[in-house]
């Protein structure tokens, strides 16, 4: 990106840098800001056309249920349910959150090596057998163990070969991100402090290597200590990034390790953490599009210039933060996070609440989910309630210290977009997302989704829940007992990933607890 460009008053790219902005996925969109599927400000009213076709009632091959929507030609097998005896002798634990694909091992046959995010507060605590050193806290929460942590999954040709705990004692494990040695960084979405009762302070990113016998739960301490959603690495500088999901009180955060050898343990010497700011602009408030509260971002296309400021204490402890002056769309006093109340000290923006967050090799930028930004609709009008958006920051490869933010994608109508959540981006360069609101209700019923976006930026469904299960169902598949019959269709999707080969797109239902893998002709279409 070229460092010379025209910035007004506020910050904002002008003029033609705004396409140079929007090279890579989405680049034709500026030429599509008229379209029918958006208002004036470029929000999506409607789904776009799929380049794969209508949906589909799909068998899966793993149960004869019909558990998703898919395109004709795509199929898919389910495996590591909640309650299932797993390799290690533990169950499955529930609410399969964040997941990616680690490591792939090539032998006489390929093996991918995933690990999945299990976003609970209590419960059964997650032990591994022969390494005490994988559960990071073993005291209480609400009178009962800690319930939270990952397991790992090894799959060939799409069937599960093992799967186990591999680290514990953290709390709502949310997203994360892949390292760039073959491991996952886990995130806790908490600020809970258990060290009243003897436990230990929560909200951390840890380290999580395919192998549970390797596992360390050592907490990145200055990674920072706030509600984390999910992390992705620069491969070129080793700098990661960090999301925040805390209503209106998130920031968007990079950490420069210490040691960047790129090696399990490196991350446990520590670093600097940092917050972006837009150039020009003393705390920028991006929670929605210009409406009857100050908004620092006016239209989907508009880029912003970005800086970084030092955060002195990650490891701060939440307190009362009162945000003073003209652009202040709140009023009173709130409880936030100690990393957020020292970057809006130092002018840093804030987003609604950061979510999933991928790293694209093709454009070498990020892309970033933000699943509240916009207004709701009706009533007070309230920023930072809305459906959803999708950023895309791309760091400066002349000046380390500048980057710039672009607002890519933003839905105006829930059946355009429902609280967008976890993002991944295919190698074939095609973005996806995860659904987390309410079951919307489209062509094909009710049910959260997993959208996929064409190259002039506007969302298309390309798979729906369809997990309704009744008694007879569980006691067919030999489940009873695991988990409660109900309809499930909106519960999210989360932990959307590829396979290094593009085949195969391996995504979690939160609940009842479902991983799935999905086959088909990719190459109809962008994913």
């Amino acid at each position: 990106m070229n460092e010379m460009v025209s910035l007004n008053r506020r910050g904002l790219l002008k003029g033609s840098a705004l396409t140079a902005a929007m090279a890579g996925p989405f680049a034709a969109f500026i030429a599509n800001e008229a379209h029918a599927s958006t208002n004036g400000l470029g929000e999506q009213l409607a789904p776009a056309a799929s380049p794969y076709g209508p949906l589909y009632d799909v068998r899966d091959l793993s149960t004869g249920l019909f558990l998703l929507k898919l395109p004709r030609g795509f199929s898919y097998r389910s495996f590591s349910w909640r309650g299932d005896l797993m390799s290690d002798g533990n169950r499955v634990p529930a609410a399969h959150d964040g997941m990616a694909v680690v490591q792939e091992l090539r032998g006489r046959t390929l093996e991918t090596v995933l690990i999945r995010n299990h976003e609970l507060t209590g419960g059964t605590r997650m032990e591994v057998p022969g390494n005490a050193d994988a559960v990071y806290d073993t005291g209480l929460v609400s009178g009962g163990p800690i319930g939270g942590g990952c397991t790992v999954l090894r799959v060939r040709n799409g069937q599960l070969v093992s799967h186990a705990n591999v680290q514990g004692g953290t709390i709502r494990n949310c997203a994360g991100g892949n390292s760039l040695w073959g491991s996952w960084l886990t995130c806790e979405e908490t600020e809970t402090d258990l060290t009243a009762s003897g436990g230990k302070r929560h909200g951390y990113v840890f380290d999580v290597p395919a192998d549970p016998m390797q596992m360390d739960a050592t907490p990145i301490v200055d990674m920072g200590r706030f509600s984390h959603e999910a992390v992705c690495f620069d491969p070129v500088t080793g700098y990661i990034y960090e999301t925040e999901d805390a209503r209106n009180e998130a920031g968007f955060y990079r950490f420069i390790p210490n040691d960047r050898s790129r090696r399990y343990g490196a991350l446990f010497a520590g670093g600097r953490l940092q917050a972006a700011k837009v150039v020009g602009v003393e705390r920028a408030n991006l929670l929605a599009l210009e409406g009857v509260r100050p908004s620092d971002v006016q239209t989907v296309g508009q880029t912003l210039q970005i800086e970084w400021v030092d955060i002195a204490d990650p490891d701060a402890s939440p307190g009362s933060y009162t945000e003073t002056g003209a652009n202040n769309p709140d009023t009173g006093t709130r409880t936030v996070s100690g990393p957020f109340r020292q970057a809006r000290e130092a002018g840093a923006l804030r987003m609604s609440r950061g979510e999933g967050i991928w790293w694209d090799n093709r454009t070498q930028s990020m892309f970033i989910a933000d699943t509240s930004f916009g207004y709701e609709s009706g009533g007070a009008r309230r920023a930072g309630r809305g459906l959803g958006c999708i950023w895309r920051y791309t760091p400066s490869r002349t000046n380390p210290d500048r980057g710039t933010l672009t607002l890519v994608y933003a839905a105006a109508a829930r059946i355009a977009g429902n609280n967008i959540d976890n993002i991944c981006i295919s190698p074939r360069g095609g973005i996806l997302t995860c659904d987390d609101g309410a079951a919307v209700v489209d062509a094909y019923g009710a049910g959260n989704r997993l959208m996929g976006y064409n190259s002039v930026g506007l969302a298309y469904i390309f798979c729906k829940s369809n997990v309704i299960l009744d008694a007879a169902d569980i006691a067919a598949m030999g489940r009873t007992g695991q988990f409660a019959p109900g309809d499930y269709r909106d519960n999210e999707f989360a932990g959307a990933c590829f396979d290094a080969s593009g085949r195969t797109l391996y995504v979690n239902n939160f609940s009842p607890g479902i991983t799935f893998a999905i086959t088909g002709p990719w190459g109809l279409g962008n994913l």
